[in-house]
């Protein structure tokens, strides 16, 4: 599969709900994910715990879409989603973020969470397809832990550049 086919998969199943289920078919075993240096899982096994123990928080998926991909080089991709989740007191959980990922041999070797960061509209690209999911009512799958952001900037996918906020 050629890598724009991996991160479509892959990032299909994730706007359906199934976080968990995508991570575990793409993910090598010896994946490493981080946020920030203290935010770091690193292999498949612990990402799954960690996806296993957010899970637990999730009464609901509302609504996960990606906004906008891009292949960054031969084997990076950058995908922007918006997950919002209900937590089991209805309180809301919302997550914008960019989803770095490293690729090997059609396996998730690394992904960085940039959280509160967009992908940038370069020029138009036929090639790129918007992805939803519409309200569950329990979550089976969900993203990673993150703070929330309120806000989350609506675009058409098009190749792109990450920006990243001021002062981060």
């Amino acid at each position: 599969m050629k890598l724009q086919q991996l991160v479509d998969a892959l990032d299909s199943r994730i706007a359906q709900g199934d976080i968990f289920g995508a991570f575990e078919a793409f993910a090598a075993d010896h994946c490493v994910t981080r946020s920030n240096e203290a935010d770091k899982t690193h292999s498949k096994a612990q990402k799954t715990e960690a996806l296993r123990s957010f899970l637990s928080h999730v009464a609901q998926i509302n609504h996960i879409e990606r906004f906008a991909v891009q292949i960054v080089n031969d084997n990076v991709t950058d995908s922007q989603f918006v997950f919002d989740f209900t937590d089991h007191y209805g309180r809301p959980m919302v997550y914008n973020e960019v989803i770095r990922r490293t690729w090997d041999n059609g396996k998730v070797v690394e992904e960085l969470y940039l959280m509160g960061q967009t992908i940038e509209a370069a020029k138009p690209s036929a090639a790129a397809k918007k992805t939803t999911v519409p309200a569950k009512k329990s979550a089976k799958s969900a993203a990673d832990k993150k703070p929330a952001t309120k806000s989350a900037k609506t675009q058409t996918e098009k190749p792109v550049a990450v920006k990243q906020k001021a002062g981060k």
